[in-house]
């Protein structure tokens, strides 16, 4: 029974390492975009090269290697080495594919990608240190994983000074030492296989000399001093040595000893891999007398002590966003409606009949399309919004969603539109959306989402105004939420409309002494309109050097903030704020930068912007940035990493679209307002149609403010 269960076991390994090869070889084949492995393949390759970069394929084979050698049943060598020396060649080889992707360097071929991974290793050290420094660090990765493989070439240590040894008295007879030959091979076959052998051990050498039978019982043979008890008893039990007669004698002084070298650091390393590999701890190689050390005095260390605040009631503010009018008498904040202008007409019956028709006809032309594909739907349901409308399909069983997916183009040739945009599935549903523009767009006016009781219901202390979804619901998210934003854009898309709002929707509801702008504007245009709001901190920053400084001063008051509620035991600034007294409390303050694309190529201020993103949320410190062209080397993986919050315009490619939102729909969006919307709390972009707000009403606004409040006082940078 014990050898049936034996022989089982060993044939499910055996079946197991079979799959995990069959396995290794399919991800090699989808690695190189093969035609056999099918999409799924194809997705897995895409992954892959996306994010592990071709270099992936080192590991890849070495697994392989593992596979087979199981099988066979061979012997691995050094196996954590190898392990190891492996996961470093991959690093190394990442590593250098990064670093030429950093300096230029576009192959045809996919393998050469290096990934988010070496990527992101690479851009890491180039800011930082430099390309010719970085260069050294890559050699260095692959001779370090050169040596892990145990390989020679670093093997060096520094000559050590000889040993003083004192003069011998001249008149001292001098002693023969007379050493047999070595034991034949009948007496090394007697050695006890159970005794360890250490490498450092010295064995005496045996040479020949001329010898008499009488004194053969008074000859002893020469051992080290250092073997071990063990073998020595064993030696003691075996017979005496047959030895060859001496061919000759010699007569010499006993030579001092040689010093020995000093373990280099590559021997530490070495000797500690050794014995990971045999699992047997040489002890006499390892233990050395520890090194005294200068006794350090010890400093007490003065504790931080706590700021003394003055005790206030709790903050019982209500932070509703509804903005309502005060007496006529008194300055007027929040500012009246009247300022953003008129609410949007409602639709006319005439035109929703004539929607619903056109809304009949075209769902008949889906379905009669995706049949034409061999693909069964029905109509499930409609969801119309300010410019698309929702198509709600429900596809019959067995379907497969990728079928439908790649045929946005047939659909849009079918229907005679611009654009037509599949999600599938609809997020929290079992049905597949298919969205299509409207022939008439509905217009989202700024003040209709200031009506809406989803802004006023709302308790964000720095409400954004989103934009109003498919089905007509306004979506409002709190800035100090997120904590930060990147806005992408082509020209005419509806990116500085959608600032403009933003702006607007957080002074309306929140005081300058509650709230403070920085404004940068490296155009000079988009940001003029807002000269001499009480809001700002300074007036609007128009070149690189303001920009970086405005965000060195926004670091160094982060870094304050943050200190100051460790002393106080708090974690964000809001906890903060409830401890001071009303004309003590800090503001919140918003960054917002109009074109990053003129600002990112300064290596400082990429610097700056990475360093402040993960700690300025806590301390009140918010940052919206916008681009139009969002490629890699604009909006990078060190500033994605922090800012989870994308809102995405129309885009010129699907690239920089997968490079926002990692989806490339927003190159299919109609424009003006048209946007994919994306956070931690959506985990599918959600399309939206933005407010609109006319240039004339911003300046009322401004005006309204300006002769309502007191005017700020500015910080120059």
């Amino acid at each position: 029974m014990g050898r049936k269960r034996q022989g089982n076991k060993g044939s499910w390994a055996e079946l197991i390492l079979f799959v995990l090869m069959i396995l290794c070889v399919y991800f090699i084949m989808a690695l190189f975009d093969s035609s056999f492995t099918g999409d799924s393949g194809r997705e897995w390759g895409k992954y892959l090269r996306g994010n592990w970069g071709g270099a992936i394929i080192v590991l890849l084979l070495f697994w392989l290697y593992l596979c087979i050698a199981k099988l066979l049943k061979l012997r691995i060598p050094r196996l954590p080495r190898q392990v190891l020396g492996t996961i470093q060649l991959y690093i190394s080889f990442a590593f250098m594919l990064g670093l030429l992707k950093e300096t230029g360097w576009e192959s045809e071929w996919t393998l050469f990608l290096p990934g988010s991974f070496g990527q992101g290793i690479a851009h890491f050290f180039v800011l930082n240190i430099g390309t010719f420094i970085t260069l050294l660090l890559v050699i260095g990765s692959f001779i370090l994983s050169a040596y892990l493989y145990g390989s020679r070439i670093l093997q060096f240590s520094l000559p050590s000074a000889p040993r003083i040894r004192p003069k011998q008295d001249t008149e001292r007879p001098r002693r023969t030492r007379r050493t047999p030959r070595r034991r034949d091979d009948s007496y090394s076959n007697h050695r006890p296989e159970n005794i360890l052998f250490m490498n450092n051990i010295p064995v005496p050498t045996l040479k020949p000399a001329e010898y008499d039978e009488d004194d053969y019982d008074g000859m002893q043979i020469a051992s080290s001093e250092k073997m071990l008890s063990a073998f020595d008893r064993t030696l003691e039990t075996l017979p005496p040595p047959q030895l060859k007669p001496y061919e000759e004698e010699y007569d010499e002084p006993v030579q001092p000893s040689k010093p020995v070298a000093e373990e280099s650091a590559i021997d530490i390393i070495d000797n500690a891999l050794a014995l990971i590999d045999s699992a047997v701890p040489d002890i006499q190689d390892t233990k050395k007398k520890p090194v005294p050390q200068k006794e350090q005095k010890r400093t007490r260390r003065r504790p931080l002590q706590p700021v003394t605040l003055p005790e206030e009631p709790q903050d019982n503010t209500n932070y509703s966003t509804s903005i309502t009018e005060t007496a006529e008498n008194e300055p007027v904040f929040p500012p009246p409606l009247d300022l953003f202008g008129s609410a949007s007409k409602p639709v006319k019956e005439k035109d929703s009949k004539e929607t619903l028709k056109m809304t009949e006809k075209q769902g008949k032309a889906i379905i009669l399309t995706l049949k034409n594909f061999g693909i069964s739907a029905s109509v499930a349901g409609t969801s119309s919004g300010p410019s698309v409308i929702q198509y709600q399909l429900e596809l019959a069983p067995g379907t497969k969603v990728s079928r439908i997916s790649g045929l946005g183009e047939e659909l849009a040739m079918a229907l005679a539109v611009t654009s037509v945009r599949i999600e599938a599935p609809i997020l929290g549903t079992h049905y597949v959306g298919v969205e299509l523009p409207v022939q008439e767009r509905r217009t989202v006016t700024f003040r209709d989402i200031l009506e809406s009781h989803e802004f006023e219901d709302s308790t964000a202390r720095l409400p954004l105004p989103l934009g109003a979804q498919i089905d007509g619901r306004i979506l409002v998210q709190g800035l100090e939420v997120m904590p930060h934003m990147i806005v992408a854009g082509s020209s005419g898309s509806g990116k500085s409309t959608f600032l403009n709002s933003c702006i607007l929707s957080m002074c309306s509801v929140r005081r300058p002494e509650e709230l403070k702008l920085i404004l940068i504007d490296p155009g000079h245009v988009e940001f003029a309109v807002y000269e001499g709001l009480p809001h700002l901190l300074s007036a609007p920053v128009n070149d690189a050097e303001g920009a970086l400084k405005a965000l060195q001063w926004a670091y160094a008051e982060m870094e304050e903030r943050t200190s100051n509620f460790a002393r106080s035991k708090v974690r964000n600034l809001a906890a903060y704020n409830r401890k001071l007294p009303k004309e003590e409390r800090l503001p919140e303050i918003v960054i917002v930068i109009e074109e990053l694309a003129d600002l990112i190529y300064s290596e400082e201020i990429e610097s700056v912007i990475v360093r402040l993103a993960p700690k300025s949320g806590p301390a009140g410190i918010y940052m919206i940035l916008a681009t139009q062209r969002p490629s890699p080397d604009v909006v990078t993986t060190l500033v994605k990493s922090n800012i989870p919050a994308r809102a995405a315009f129309t885009l010129s490619s699907p690239a920089d679209s997968k490079n926002m939102i990692n989806i490339p729909d927003a190159s299919e969006l109609t424009g003006k307002g048209d946007m994919l919307f994306r956070n931690t709390s959506t985990p599918q972009p959600v399309r939206l149609q933005t407010a609109y707000i006319e240039e004339e009403r911003i300046s009322d606004f401004v005006d309204y403010m300006c002769s309502n409040l007191e005017a700020p006082e500015l910080l120059q940078f």
